[in-house]
């Protein structure tokens, strides 16, 4: 099938499920603002040639600006590569970390692959988007978890950034021992952000 069939499906069977749950749409992109402000994105991306789709997850915290140091972007424009946090629904038709959905070769199996994505969304959106939707408390949480999760450095540096945001010093500064020690020789730019928070 293409991508005008398989969107068509993406339409009656899965938007509607995000905007029950407070998200806006704009074309193939979804977002919700929370408290704090906590920006979620939901971003269907295609790839008609190779006959599949993917549904990648975004969480940003405004506070933090913009991604890598990057201009920020205002929620209403944002997109999953512009988030602190990103992951994407996995399908797991070809193994336990595929993330693309097949448009298929019938109407059915176009059907079949956006019900299937449905049955999967309350698991897997909860799993990325609960530990990163009440603030300050569940940022908190995680940027304590981050210090002992084996996390790499450029992790550790985003939830560095996040308990300075919440004013915990004491956890800023145990993140960043947690980082310095593990960041690359090469990666010197990493390295004296972490320092300027240390």
């Amino acid at each position: 099938m293409d991508r005008k069939t398989v969107s068509a499906h993406l339409r009656k069977q899965f938007f509607p499920l995000l905007i029950a749950g407070g998200f806006t749409r704009s074309g193939d992109i979804l977002r919700r603002e929370l408290d704090g402000p906590v920006v979620h994105v939901v971003e269907v991306q295609h790839r008609p040639r190779s006959g599949v789709f993917q549904v990648n997850l975004g969480a940003h915290l405004a506070a933090l600006g913009g991604v890598a140091g990057g201009t920020p972007v205002p929620a209403e424009q944002m997109r999953e590569y512009d988030c602190a946090w990103r992951s994407s629904v996995v399908s797991g038709f070809r193994n336990s970390s595929d993330s693309e959905f097949a448009y298929g070769s019938t109407e059915a199996e176009a059907s079949e692959s956006v019900a299937f994505l449905v049955s999967e969304w309350e698991r897997q959106s909860s799993e990325f988007f609960s530990p990163l939707s009440r603030f300050p408390e569940s940022f908190h949480e995680r940027a304590s978890s981050s210090v002992d999760a084996g996390l790499h450095p450029a992790h550790l540096l985003t939830w560095a950034r996040v308990a300075d945001i919440l004013g915990d010093a004491a956890l800023r500064t145990r993140i960043v021992e947690a980082a310095l020690p593990t960041v690359p020789e090469r990666a010197t730019s990493l390295r004296a952000q972490l320092l300027e928070l240390s």
